[in-house]
């Protein structure tokens, strides 16, 4: 609902009140500047105003603000202000889509899938009501193993998705380091869990020495220099 304005020119003419078109549209710039970013389309609509509604048409450029924290992107309250001596304040309800490429099921996914490229596609959704997130890139989600079933076209969320460790914690893995130009070869075991591209820790066993390795695939680690 909007809220009260300090000034109500109930007798002034047209050409002496402000336009309700040119509060509408620097409500929505507001929301448009906000969310301006690269591979995204953004579109705002600010409600349509009070036909009643008279205010003092002002001298100045219009300012808008922000008063609230936002938890839900999709509708957006934005502040107008004129700050010319007889000045007002407006809050205008704007109406929030953001259209971008996030991860879909390419089928339905049963609990314990292990994503594979053939299992998600990439579509332009309206993500401003995504609460839970979402997933951009097909690299976020193939490996991972779903927890519950996700139906086709869904979008894909992190939390739907776990990581599948390809070295576990306490089981033998072969460490690899480069000397110079040697590649060698060593037995270890891994202290942590660790997907594909994460650094662990693990132990040397012939030294018993722990190192900090990067996990490049199952069972094998590389030695970080």
């Amino acid at each position: 609902m909007l809220l009260a304005w300090s000034l109500v020119a109930t007798t002034a003419t047209a050409a002496q009140t402000q336009s309700h078109d040119s509060i509408r549209q620097a409500a929505e710039q507001h929301v448009l500047d906000q969310f301006d970013q690269k591979g995204q389309q953004v579109n705002a609509t600010a409600k349509r105003l009070d036909s009643r509604l008279r205010l003092a048409a002002c001298d100045e450029d219009l300012e808008t603000f922000s008063p609230y924290s936002r938890k839900n992107i999709s509708r957006i309250t934005v502040g107008v202000r004129c700050n010319a001596a007889d000045g007002w304040t407006l809050y205008v309800p704007v109406t929030l889509s953001l259209i971008k490429e996030v991860v879909i099921a390419n089928r339905e996914l049963p609990s314990d899938t292990i994503l594979t490229p053939a299992d998600i596609t990439i579509e332009k959704r309206d993500v401003a009501k995504l609460h839970r997130g979402y997933l951009e890139r097909p690299q976020q989600a193939v490996g991972k193993i779903v927890k519950r079933r996700i139906r086709q076209g869904a979008i894909l969320t992190p939390g739907q998705l776990n990581i599948q460790h390809a070295v576990k914690k306490g089981t033998q893995v072969v460490i690899v380091a480069r000397i110079g130009t040697l590649v060698v070869r060593m037995n270890g075991k891994a202290l942590t869990n660790g997907a594909i591209g994460e650094r662990i820790k693990v132990k040397n066993s012939s030294s018993n020495r722990q190192i900090e390795a990067t996990v490049i695939d199952t069972g094998v680690v590389k030695a970080t220099t």
